[in-house]
């Protein structure tokens, strides 16, 4: 459960990056908020737990 916590955390705040950011001009928030969207979509994805 904490996983997705976390996973769920990081889109909420690349969300609240994306918000404040783009009105405001603040590129270092949207850059943030890519970086924050990224991790979000890594942990959703990732294989969980099995080895090949």
């Amino acid at each position: 459960m904490k996983k997705h916590l976390i996973t769920i955390l990081c889109l909420l705040a690349a969300l609240a990056c994306y918000i404040f950011g783009v009105p405001a001009g603040g590129a270092l928030f949207v850059v943030l908020g890519i970086v924050l969207e990224g991790i979000f979509w890594v942990r959703l994805l990732r294989r969980s737990g099995t080895k090949s």
